[in-house]
């Protein structure tokens, strides 16, 4: 009869349980928001931060996409240095799904201008003002 390695067995099944414990932990720690973030919790938070900047909005348009996990294009320095001039602080949600919500903005001057925010849960980790047609960004403060 062939003797059974139990205590092998067991070890390797504790050290498993102990990885997963620890990938949970480490998930829930990166999807907490920063203290610092900007939370806005529903559409009516969202409008209102835009709002409080000055701008008239439609309704937005509503998608999925995921936050970048390196911005190293020029394009995407210029994007970073945007966010960072606002105060937020996209790094901190890099590779992550986010929502985004794309309100026309009716008082920008041009029907193709659009206010632009990426959210990851509640957490703001985008905004910015474009013009669809030009793909010329600004801040929204």
């Amino acid at each position: 009869m062939r003797k059974t390695n139990k205590p092998f067995l067991r070890t390797g099944i504790l050290l498993l349980l102990l990885l997963l414990i620890a990938g949970l932990f480490a998930a829930k720690a990166h999807t907490k928001p920063p203290q610092d973030a900007v939370i806005l919790p529903d559409a009516a938070a969202r409008e209102a931060w835009l709002t409080l900047r000055g701008w008239q909005l439609g309704t937005p348009a509503v998608s999925d996409t995921c936050i970048p996990a390196e911005w190293k294009t020029p394009a995407g320095q210029q994007w970073l240095a945007l966010q960072h001039q606002q105060g937020l602080s996209p790094e901190q949600y890099a590779g992550l799904a986010a929502k985004r919500y794309l309100y026309p903005a009716e008082n920008a001057g041009s029907a193709h201008c659009k206010a632009e925010l990426l959210l990851c849960g509640d957490a703001l980790a985008g905004a910015q003002i474009y013009d669809e047609e030009t793909q010329v960004m600004r801040p929204v403060r």
